[in-house]
Parts: C-alpha cells; structure tokens; sequence
C-alpha cells in the first residue's frame, strides 16, 4: 500500500480537507483495486478447479462406458460359447440316449 503524506501546509481549511478527502479516495481506490484484484484470482481459481472437475469426470465417464461395453462384449462372447458347447452336448446326450434305448429294447 503506497504511503502518503502532506509536502505542504496550507493555512487555508479548505485546502486541508480537498487534500485530506484525495488521500482517503486514493487509499479507497487502492483498498477496492485490491479487493476486484482477489475476486478476479478467486473467480479464476474457480473456473479453473470448474474446468478440472468436469474433464475428470469426462474422462471417467468415458473409461466406464469403455469397460462397460468391454464387459458386455466379452459376456455376449462367453455366452455364445457356452450356448454352443452346450448344445453340442446336449446333441452328444440324446445320440447315447438313443443308443442305449436301441439296446434294451434288442
């Protein structure tokens, strides 16, 4: 904060009080350009934590949908698989099923 002080005295009054209400102005500036100073870094702090948040939040979005559709392709896959084997087993079952049915019965 910068320093004022009086290089002059006047005797007149007036001219006291016009100097005394500049100092009080020029401190008042200098206080509110502090103040605007420290709303603007803390504005920009804000945006900047805003604009974090939702590229991470972007970022784990798309990671789980990314293993999402990773799991339900590899589901879909395992499925498949088993539905196959299965039903080739199940083919393998009924064939000894007819088998053993042709020999009890000659």
């Amino acid at each position: 904060m910068t320093k004022y002080r009086r290089v002059a005295r006047s005797g007149d009054k007036r001219t006291d009080l016009q100097l005394t209400e500049a100092i009080k102005q020029a401190k008042t500036a200098e206080l509110n350009a502090e103040a605007y100073a420290q709303d603007a870094a803390d504005s920009a702090e804000a945006a900047a934590n805003s604009y974090a948040s939702t590229v991470a939040g972007n970022a784990i979005n798309e990671a789980n949908n990314y293993t999402d559709t990773a799991k339900s392709e590899a589901i879909s896959s395992a499925n498949g698989y088993t539905d196959t084997e299965v039903a080739d087993l199940q083919s393998q079952i009924d064939d000894l099923k007819t088998r053993v049915t042709a020999l009890e019965n000659a």
